[in-house]
């Protein structure tokens, strides 16, 4: 397997091996958990990482091999910016532990800024482990939602 894959098609771009099989597989799962399960902060955090993650196939540079990538760095960025919104205009947790999580993602773009010479799969698959955190941190959300507070009725 060739690192990084080749743009010679989105399909091969994003379908190109089993690592990006498993991301695509825990991002739907984490997404549909979102949008079946939870209410505005987890549909709203599900519908922005899916928009993420297709904004990166489409923008990354699979040729480049040192150096940042500054398309996927912006794509980032924004991401960061829509859980950072969902955590303060919430009470769920989970887009607090999400932005965090995505947080080091950003701060490994800067890494790559600092020291251009940061070794491309080091850079991957960090940015591959925050990631799956970030889809953790929704799914949980998702499933573990907070129910309504009990009524005082029984007293």
């Amino acid at each position: 397997m060739a690192f990084p894959p080749d743009q010679a098609t989105l399909q091969g771009m994003i379908f190109h091996s089993l690592y990006q099989w498993a991301s695509f597989l825990a991002l739907v799962v984490s997404v549909a958990a979102g949008l079946w399960f939870g209410r505005w902060p987890e549909r709203t955090g599900a519908v922005a990482m899916l928009a993420a993650w297709l904004a990166t196939a489409l923008s990354l540079n699979g040729t480049q091999l040192w150096g940042p990538q500054w398309s996927v760095m912006a794509v980032d960025v924004l991401l960061l910016a829509v859980l950072l919104l969902i955590a303060l205009r919430s009470d769920r947790w989970w887009p607090m532990w999400a932005s965090g999580f995505h947080g080091l993602s950003v701060v490994l773009h800067l890494a790559v800024i600092a020291d251009p010479k940061i070794w491309a799969r080091a850079y991957f698959v960090a940015g591959n482990a925050f990631s799956y955190l970030v889809m953790a941190a929704l799914l949980v959300g998702a499933l573990g939602r907070r129910r309504p507070a009990p009524t005082d009725a029984a007293s």
